[in-house]
């Protein structure tokens, strides 16, 4: 298989692997497409040109669907946060003490 055949593998694995969540695969699939990057010739000849918009093309499909996980994701922390102070705020009504303790990462409070 060429340089250029294990480009698009990869970005297979890569697309595949963002779309099913695995985000825990990207690392060891970037490490991978790292060596197969070191491995690139200069120039491609043109029997790769295929190769390379095929890499390109799942390449940005892997980029839109990281960026949807992210907003997802943010979404999903925010939601988590908004609820967590609704929460905090009813348990204060109870006069039950805050099972959590304030934590302060500056020495103050």
């Amino acid at each position: 298989m060429s340089v250029f055949a294990l480009l698009v593998a990869l970005g297979r694995e890569e697309h595949a692997a963002v779309t099913d969540g695995r985000w825990d695969d990207l690392a060891e699939l970037n490490a991978r497409r790292e060596q197969v990057l070191a491995a690139l010739p200069a120039s491609a000849p043109p029997e790769a040109l295929a190769d390379l918009r095929e890499a390109m093309r799942l390449q940005a499909l892997s980029a839109a669907a990281l960026k949807q996980g992210l907003a997802d994701t943010a979404s999903e922390l925010r939601r988590v946060g908004t609820t967590r102070t609704a929460v905090a705020g009813y348990a204060a009504g109870t006069g039950v003490a805050s099972a959590r303790p304030r934590v302060s990462f500056n020495g103050v409070g």
